[in-house]
């Protein structure tokens, strides 16, 4: 695995954008070894600060991302990078077709109850110039009812308080919530009281275990 920061001079091939963690080193070394490139995992919360090579395959983490991050991210991609390919990963819900449309060089959406091995044969796909009909944004799978539970839609959370609550399960402080959305820490706090409330339960660690059964990323 190849930190960007250290990498100028080096061929990129795949970025992997999330939150970094064990688990997100972990999987940026299992596509090394098993698709044989260069594979950078950089900070979904930190912008880049060189240029990408020229037709570089981005993997961005949608799960641990939020609307303000998708909206900084897609001008990122837009602009400092050469004839990007991306690819969305862990999407946990269905889309509509002008929303995919704002992401710049999209070659598709993979949901988090994806197949490994679907995942696996797309981003070796894109790799080799490909964008089959499985890779293509309107593939029907994205949007087909049963993509979309009757669990999920019965969740009490806001939008906002999914997205925090994903913070909690990267291990996040107020703070770092706060850094990450771009809101205040008591606004957080605010957030925090409401979401207890909603799933009655009584610390962050409760809470995760509801978010980890529930939302699924």
């Amino acid at each position: 695995m190849l930190d960007v920061s250290e990498c100028a001079g080096k061929s990129r091939q795949l970025l992997l954008i999330t939150h970094p963690s064990v688990q997100a080193s972990a999987f940026a070394n299992y596509l090394s070894d098993l698709l044989s490139v260069f594979v950078d995992v950089h900070s979904i919360n930190k912008p880049l600060t060189q240029r990408l090579s020229r037709g570089a395959v981005v993997l961005f983490d949608i799960a641990v991302s939020n609307k303000k991050l998708n909206g900084i991210w897609r001008d990122i991609i837009q602009s400092q990078m050469d004839n990007p390919r991306l690819l969305i990963i862990n999407s946990a819900q269905k889309y509509e077709l002008y929303e995919m449309a704002k992401w710049p060089a999209l070659y598709g959406v993979f949901r988090h109850d994806d197949d490994e091995s679907r995942l696996i044969e797309g981003v070796k796909a894109v790799l080799n110039g490909e964008q089959t009909a499985e890779l293509s944004v309107m593939h029907p799978a994205m949007y087909a009812a049963e993509h979309t539970s009757s669990e999920t839609d019965n969740i009490p959370l806001t939008e906002r308080e999914c997205e925090i609550l994903n913070e909690l399960r990267c291990g996040a402080t107020n703070m770092d919530i706060a850094r990450a959305l771009f809101i205040s820490e008591n606004t957080v706090r605010t957030h925090l009281y409401n979401v207890f409330r909603k799933l009655s339960v009584k610390n962050r660690t409760q809470a995760v275990s509801w978010a980890n059964e529930n939302l699924r990323h």
